[in-house]
């Protein structure tokens, strides 16, 4: 089985390169993204329709064979919109959607943090974790990736949500114990698949899994191992 994954916000392709070598159910896949790593001379994609047309024309050749998505807060959110796509395109469906560290598409956004000024976004993103030190130290690697993620939280924040027909796909959502995604938000997901939503919890906050790759791999694996070969769970 292949396990395609798409980045949280200010990532690129190879984000999850801890994670690979603990998978044993699946070949991690990723793909460069517009604006960053190879592309990172293209334009950002700002709307989640573009981003979720890109992926689309770029893994349709290879849905032929058993695989499953993967993503982490911007990349859970992209895997589903995705999956919309996927479906819509009458395109071999995934076997199971492994969502992490992402509230519910139905979760209006409160407020759009892509709009804060310079110091407010700043702050938010420090409080959020997942930004390396060495970054934070450098004005100019800051300057480079500031940008980057900024487009990232636009092409979320600026989605409408349209309720569609539940998927008949297994839902799994990751969630760190410390994260600010409330029990509510979490179980909400329940409304876009017809199958029971599984939600398990990580010691940690929103990025629980840098420090872990191995438990996050685990879990994977588990997800993986429940699949047959028709896709049920």
């Amino acid at each position: 089985m292949e396990l395609f994954a798409f980045p949280f916000a200010g990532g690129g392709e190879h984000c999850y390169r801890e994670l690979g070598p603990y998978l044993d159910k699946a070949v991690l896949k990723t793909q460069a993204i517009p604006g960053r790593g190879r592309l990172i001379g293209k334009p950002c994609l700002r709307r989640i329709d573009d981003m979720a047309d890109y992926l689309l024309a770029q893994l349709a050749p290879e849905l032929d064979r058993p695989y499953a998505l993967f993503g982490h807060s911007m990349g859970a959110f992209v895997a589903y919109m995705l999956t919309r796509k996927i479906i819509a395109h009458q395109l071999p469906q995934p076997k199971a959607l492994i969502f992490s560290g992402r509230k519910a598409p139905s979760v209006f956004e409160q407020e759009p943090k892509h709009q804060l000024p310079d110091e407010l976004f700043r702050k938010m993103l420090r409080d959020l974790g997942g930004i390396p030190d060495v970054v934070w130290q450098d004005r100019e690697l800051m300057a480079l990736f500031e940008p980057i993620i900024r487009a990232d939280f636009e092409l979320i924040e600026t989605f409408s949500y349209d309720q569609c027909r539940p998927v008949d796909i297994p839902i799994h959502l990751l969630l760190g114990e410390d994260d600010n995604v409330t029990p509510a938000e979490a179980e909400a997901w329940q409304r876009e698949t017809t199958q029971p939503l599984a939600i398990s919890y990580f010691s940690g906050g929103h990025f629980y899994f840098q420090d872990d790759w191995q438990s996050l791999a685990q879990k994977i694996n588990a997800v993986l191992s429940t699949v047959d070969a028709d896709g049920a769970a």
